[in-house]
């Protein structure tokens, strides 16, 4: 079995690092997905995407049986957000060319990101951090991507596709060792205002961040 790591977080967050394979027989023997999953499968003609697509299920259904939970597969919401078809719990996952992380909760919305420790981040730093948090993260990669992937991962938690990381996903200062943090959303045209518990993770040169 490819799994790397599993390990829970916030009591009932559960989270598991599968290292994708390329062994398309054995991902697709005994996995679970609907018609239409299936029919999204056969319509991705990337090779690499295919496996991402084929590892990705078959991780969340290994993460759903190992809790003595029902998995009927995944499905897709208007702005494209997973979530189980028999809607036992709360879902997210992301993946890398090399990696796919899936966490789940019983009953909170969360989000998960995954993304390499690379320069590219410096590049794009202006886009999604504010003055603070520049001045902060400067050229240090490791706070650069935890900056990101804690904004995304609080963006897919959010599930809709209206939100600056810039202006209205600030997240709270942190050390360079810490493992939990603290997120918000501060929406600019409304009063609300959300606070989410951010988990950083590593493996290998890849940062992640789970978000409840």
């Amino acid at each position: 079995m490819p799994i790397v790591r599993r390990w829970s977080v916030f009591d009932e967050c559960d989270i598991l690092i599968w290292e994708i394979t390329d062994q398309r027989e054995e991902l697709q023997k005994g996995l679970v997905a609907n018609p239409e999953e299936w029919e999204e499968y056969q319509s991705i003609s990337h090779p690499q995407k295919q496996l991402e697509w084929l590892n990705g299920r078959r991780a969340m259904q290994t993460l759903i049986e190992s809790k003595d939970w029902k998995y009927e597969g995944m499905v897709k919401d208007d702005y494209g957000k997973p979530y189980l078809k028999n809607k036992i719990a709360e879902i997210s996952l992301t993946h890398t060319a090399h990696y796919i992380v899936v966490a789940t909760h019983p009953n909170s919305s969360i989000g998960v990101d995954l993304e390499r420790v690379a320069p590219k981040l410096a590049r794009v730093a202006p886009k999604f951090l504010s003055d603070s948090e520049i001045q902060y993260a400067g050229d240090n990669l490791k706070r650069l991507c935890t900056y990101w992937c804690a904004k995304e991962a609080i963006y897919k938690l959010h599930g809709t596709r209206q939100l600056s990381f810039k202006e209205e996903i600030p997240i709270s200062s942190f050390s360079d060792d810490a493992i939990f943090l603290m997120g918000f959303i501060h929406h600019l045209h409304t009063p609300i205002q959300q606070s989410h518990q951010l988990h950083r993770f590593e493996i290998d040169d890849f940062l992640g961040i789970v978000a409840v």
